[in-house]
């Protein structure tokens, strides 16, 4: 048994902070390869424009300028893919994403178990640095959070205290270029979404990617990337519940094989 599949199946606390107020959640405008402008939701934390809980659009001053330049000039609008990244320009040259850890990150080895875990079931590496211009940096910081697909340069992935190897895991799935799974345009056949448990402000981290969607293979109930039932709930009761009642939802062990084989059809994709 591996390192990560000895971490707790239910995901970490840090990827669904939930302490700004509703008040404080504001609209960005973005734009992608695979579609125009489209609105989404975020809460600024620590300086940086996040949705969905733990995916990051950029520091919340670029995402406010970008937006307000998109309202004049909509082909400037903040860059972002669909519900899986899969645009050339977003994706990992030759299956190599470059990482170095910050000194100040305290237990080191969630990120190298992490690593480990994805090079020994994907043909993705993950090499040091070394002069690399583009790589992810581990960070301590509060929570757990990354940017999805390649952003160029130095792209930070958050890990706080309560982050687990298996967060890890899922924040890396990000920076290769994988969304959340219960936001694909499919998702309402397998999940029932119960928005009445909701936090106030934060119904906005179960949009579905439906007008910029690029769902790849069947639903995924045991993906690394699917939320739990409890995410972002007010009251201790389900947010989202299966349809399949048998179903587990938001493990964080590991990568399911179909998640493994959703990125081998984002860099490997068959001839047609």
């Amino acid at each position: 048994m591996s390192p990560a599949e000895t971490n707790d199946a239910g995901a970490g606390r840090g990827e669904f902070r939930t302490a700004p107020p509703a008040k404080t959640v504001r609209t960005a405008l973005i734009a992608g390869a695979t579609f125009g402008i489209r609105a989404v939701q975020y809460v600024e934390i620590d300086g940086l424009a996040v949705f969905e809980g733990d995916i990051v659009l950029g520091t919340a001053a670029e995402v406010e300028r970008r937006t307000e330049a998109a309202q004049f000039r909509p082909e400037r609008g903040l860059p972002q893919s669909a519900v899986v990244v899969v645009g050339p320009g977003v994706r990992w040259p030759n299956h190599v994403v470059p990482f170095e850890i910050d000194p100040a990150l305290p237990n080191q080895q969630r990120v190298t178990d992490a690593i480990a875990h994805w090079e020994s079931r994907t043909q993705m590496r993950f090499p040091r640095r070394a002069g690399h211009p583009d790589y992810v940096r581990f960070v301590p910081g509060n929570g757990c959070s990354s940017f999805v697909g390649r952003r160029g340069g130095r792209q930070d992935i958050t890990l706080g205290n309560n982050c687990s190897t298996g967060n890890a895991i899922h924040e890396i799935g990000h920076a290769v270029g994988l969304w959340h799974e219960q936001s694909r345009e499919d998702r309402d056949r397998f999940v029932t979404i119960h928005f009445e448990n909701v936090i106030p402000g934060f119904e906005h981290n179960f949009d579905q990617h439906i007008a910029d969607g690029d769902d790849v293979g069947p639903y995924d109930y045991g993906s690394i990337m699917h939320y739990p039932r409890d995410a972002f709930s007010r009251n201790g009761l389900d947010t989202i519940t299966p349809t399949d009642p048998n179903a587990v939802i938001g493990q964080r062990i590991g990568l399911s094989p179909r998640d493994i084989d959703a990125i081998r059809a984002i860099f490997d994709p068959e001839p047609a």
